[in-house]
């Protein structure tokens, strides 16, 4: 799971990097809520499992607390297994892009689990370091970095509009990413860029295939309705003190009996 979590964080650093070079400049913070949409297949039947999200941002780091869950469609006790996964209370995940690690918690199991990049520096810039937006040999440098492993990418603009009461710039991306000892895995960004908020998305849809039959391809759509400009402060991207470190993600979603 952790596996594709990089693979996605990867297709979105091509597309939010690329236009850096003449974008307008990055805005320090901002948190956001909207709805988060995922189809997937589950014992061979395709499932549609959609809630509550709320996205904070600040510098390289970014949250997403998956506030609520359900089965659109589905009986009560479906959709009484996907709520669940993440317990009263929310599960919050938080990329840094300034060191490649994730970290993920569960308010209701008191658990956090952290994966820290193989390339990670010794040396972690600070939350509030201010983004080099005005460095596009440094912004080419980060997408080279995040896009190690993969083969081939493309990104196109695909027109202008205005999402969500937000002038767009909308972009389309292609990955093709096959890492060591790995099936070759594709994904597909669409994405709609808010050009009042520094090119933030404000609209992304994300489709992923893979070339092992074992591995589930999946769609997933992220809308946020609100955004406001703020600057979060650097505990908010950190798990609460006293919870217990868990090996795995699965240990931040379990549910205790």
């Amino acid at each position: 799971m952790t596996r594709f979590v990089r693979a996605a964080v990867a297709a979105s650093a091509l597309l939010l990097a690329a236009p850096a070079a003449g974008a307008s400049a990055t805005i320090p913070g901002l948190r956001s809520s909207g709805t988060l949409v995922v189809k997937a297949t589950m014992q061979g039947t395709p499932v549609t499992v959609g809630g509550r999200v709320a996205l904070y941002h600040k510098g390289p780091l970014y949250r997403l607390d998956v506030l609520s869950l359900g089965i659109p469609g589905a009986g009560s006790e479906l959709s009484a297994a996907a709520s669940q996964l993440i317990a009263p209370g929310g599960v919050s995940v938080v990329y840094d892009g300034a060191t490649g690690s994730i970290t993920a918690w569960s308010n209701a199991n008191r658990t956090y689990y952290f994966d820290a990049h193989e390339r990670r520096e010794t040396s972690v810039p600070s939350a509030a370091a201010p983004p080099n937006a005005g460095d596009p040999l440094g912004a080419l440098a980060n997408v080279a970095s995040a896009l190690r492993d993969v083969q081939s990418a493309s990104i196109q603009l695909t027109g202008h509009s205005v999402v969500n009461g937000h002038p767009s710039t909308d972009l389309d991306v292609q990955v093709r990413r096959e890492a060591p000892g790995q099936p070759p895995e594709s994904y597909h960004v669409q994405a709609a860029l808010a050009d009042d908020l520094g090119d933030f998305p404000l609209q992304i849809a994300f489709q992923s295939s893979s070339a092992n039959k074992s591995t589930l391809g999946m769609t997933a759509k992220l809308d946020l309705t609100t955004v406001q400009r703020d600057v979060p402060d650097d505990a908010t991207f950190e798990a609460p003190q006293g919870y217990t470190r868990v090996k795995s993600l699965s240990g931040v979603l379990r549910v205790p009996h």
